[in-house]
């Protein structure tokens, strides 16, 4: 009963090997996903930093060259039309933080940008990055900003140190969010088809463990009936693996072992069982709660009782003998032997059992009950009896012959002998009881 509510709790193979299966492809897809896009997403920022990074030097000098005219008109017309034809925003910033021209924007109205941080960093005559929100434009944008020094004479090194504006470029990133998702959905369709593609495999190799499986348990469930003839190993030699093939071997090997056993089992038990039933003497095996284990045909002809029926009994139940039933319970709590003789009422009258009482053990020498032997002397006693009465009749018999011979001649020999008369007539009385004698012991010849 319990195997079987643990049989019914227990899942399939599919559903042990499935979930488990895809569980870990969706996190291993997850996590590809995830470093892939953030890997893409800072190769992406990196790519466009350094490509605004070349345009600003691009521009710088010509910038530089602007800086150096009167007015910001045709600095911000500059800017406005390289920034058109790259689809960059470019601002120039003083060091003020005033935004001198815009690509974009009005720069009259833009606000002070000397707390950006990339425009701190170029006036730090550094090259500043910084990837945020534009309030301006309402958009994230990536921004690279360069510092800008007074224009030299070809072949002058430009000095950083006295910076005279910064140049920055800036390009929205949603670009690269709309390349990222669209990557994505690109991982993510590809993504369906290999959960698909390995749901399909998981179901196949699941198929291919549990086919064999459930032909083995096929097996199993025929030796458990008792059918040992059924072979695993054939059908298992094409599909399987190598272990489910070393199983089904292995329990080929089994069944045909317990075969050999079983078959020697009912043989020896048949054996037993033929030497119980021909016993004269009556057996009863009794386990600890004094049920009947077993009786053979003597016992149940000597109780008057039915053999099948008494199978499982109590001893009370089936023997109706006080005597016998508390020598019984004796044995079972002291585990010692009994031997005593028991009369037995029944429907002929009395009859005396010389009973014997055992412990019996298993291997492990634990007691597990008790074996009951019991012998009808009923006749042996009454032969017995028959015997004592016999020789004391017998012994009466002979003992007055010779007592009287003997009698005779003891007279003879105190001098009757003298006295013919006396003398023939004691020895034919003699002759009498020697006759008599012989015809005693001829008649106890006879029987």
């Amino acid at each position: 009963m319990e195997a079987s509510k643990v049989i019914m709790l227990q899942k399939k193979l599919i559903w042990q090997i499935f979930p488990a299966t895809m569980v870990t492809l969706l996190l291993a897809i997850v996590a590809v996903t995830w470093y892939a896009s953030t890997s893409l997403h800072d190769f992406y920022l990196e790519e466009s930093e350094n490509d605004l990074h070349a345009r600003a030097h691009l521009v710088r000098s010509r910038v530089e060259k602007l800086l150096g005219q009167s007015g910001t008109e045709e600095l911000r017309s500059f800017c406005v039309q390289v920034g058109r034809a790259s689809a960059t925003r470019i601002t120039v910033i003083d060091p003020a933080g005033k935004v001198l021209a815009d690509s974009n924007e009005n720069p009259e109205t833009m606000e002070n940008h000397l707390r950006r941080p990339e425009i701190a960093q170029a006036f730090a005559g550094e090259k500043g990055q910084s990837l945020r929100f534009s309030t301006t434009l309402n958009e994230s944008l990536l921004y690279v900003a360069i510092p800008v020094s007074e224009e030299k004479k070809p072949g002058e090194i430009a000095d950083l140190t006295q910076v005279k504006a910064v140049l920055r470029m800036a390009v929205p990133v949603t670009a690269i969010d709309r390349t990222l998702k669209s990557i994505q959905l690109r991982i993510a369709l590809g993504s369906i088809v290999v959960i698909f593609l390995a749901a399909l495999v998981t179901l196949l190799i699941s198929r291919n463990i549990s086919r064999p499986l459930e032909e083995m348990k096929k097996g199993a469930e025929a030796f458990a009936d008792g059918d040992f003839s059924k072979k695993m190993l054939p059908s298992q030699r094409k599909s399987a693996s190598l272990e489910v093939t070393t199983l089904a071997s292995a329990m080929d090997r089994m069944a045909e072992l317990l075969d050999d056993k079983i078959k020697a089992i009912e043989t020896h038990r048949n054996q037993l069982d033929t030497v119980f039933s021909s016993m004269v003497e009556a057996v009863i095996a009794i386990d600890l709660e004094e049920r009947i284990i077993s009786i053979n045909k003597a016992a149940a002809r000597l109780l008057d009782i039915d053999r099948r029926d008494a199978q499982g009994r109590y001893v009370q139940a089936v023997v109706r003998n006080i005597e016998l039933q508390r020598q019984i319970s004796r044995v079972l709590e002291t585990k010692e032997s009994v031997e005593v003789e028991i009369v037995l009422q029944d429907q002929e009258g009395e009859k005396l059992l010389q009973t014997s009482i055992v412990s019996l053990y298993d291997g492990k020498a634990r007691s597990v009950g008790a074996l009951v032997v019991m012998n009808d002397v009923t006749k042996l006693r009454r032969l017995e009896t028959i015997r004592r009465d016999f020789v004391a009749n017998v012994s009466h018999e002979l003992r007055t012959p010779i007592t009287s011979i003997r009698g005779y001649v003891e007279t003879l020999l105190d001098g009757a002998l003298d006295s013919r008369e006396d003398a023939e007539k004691f020895l034919q009385i003699i002759q009498r009881q020697s006759d008599r004698l012989n015809a005693i012991i001829d008649d106890l010849l006879a029987l």
